[in-house]
């Protein structure tokens, strides 16, 4: 996951990400990473707009941002 983070950050691209809180809801976010640090990662969340804190350890998931149906036309 740390490549796909340092993806993020080095070319300002979004990448999707599955996530749970401390009160074990799980949320799909897009971010753009802008730090990487041992205990998680500092990013703009593309749906809140606002920079957000994730805690490494309550990454679920993380990818590519894949295209939409309506781009691709």
């Amino acid at each position: 996951m740390n490549c796909l983070f340092k993806y993020s950050m080095e070319k300002k691209l979004p990448i999707d990400l599955i996530y749970i809180n401390k009160a074990e809801e799980i949320s799909y976010r897009s971010i753009i990473v802008r730090r990487i640090s041992v205990e998680g990662i500092l990013a703009f969340d593309l749906n809140k707009q606002q920079l957000r804190s994730f805690k490494q350890i309550n990454i679920l998931s993380a990818g590519k941002q894949r295209r939409k149906i309506n781009d691709a036309q």
